[in-house]
């Protein structure tokens, strides 16, 4: 996978609160998105609670991608070993990795189907 979960920062503050995921091969963000499952007996669950999907956003091996909790702006900032900084924001109001029995898992969907349920 092109992107590999790092850390929780600031688990609890939902103003500082965030998921840092390091870019391993240049890709596009758009083909992930990150779910908040339950995590019992050292295992993920089906019970998905929140899901954020990544906007289309190319990004270069080496980069950082950054979640915040909170509400925000997407923006870019260089860092200076070279490389950048991707902030995105999920936009809860309240933390959401705070929990023993909470996992985050990062999903990589580059094909993928969508239909209105009227349609079907």
């Amino acid at each position: 996978m092109n992107l590999k979960l790092k850390s929780v920062a600031d688990k609890g503050d939902p103003q500082k609160e965030r998921l840092v995921i390091r870019v391993l091969n240049d890709t596009d963000t758009g083909e992930f998105l990150v779910m908040r499952t339950g995590f019992v007996n050292e295992a993920v669950n089906i019970g998905v609670s929140n899901t954020y999907w990544f906007p289309d956003k190319p990004v270069k091996a080496g980069d950082l991608v950054v979640l915040y909790t909170k509400s925000g702006t997407i923006k870019d900032k260089p860092l200076e070993r070279g490389g950048a900084v991707h902030f995105f924001y999920w936009g809860e109001s309240a933390a959401l990795w705070n929990s023993e029995n909470t996992a985050a898992v990062l999903a990589h969907a580059p094909v993928w189907e969508s239909s209105s349920v009227e349609e079907l």
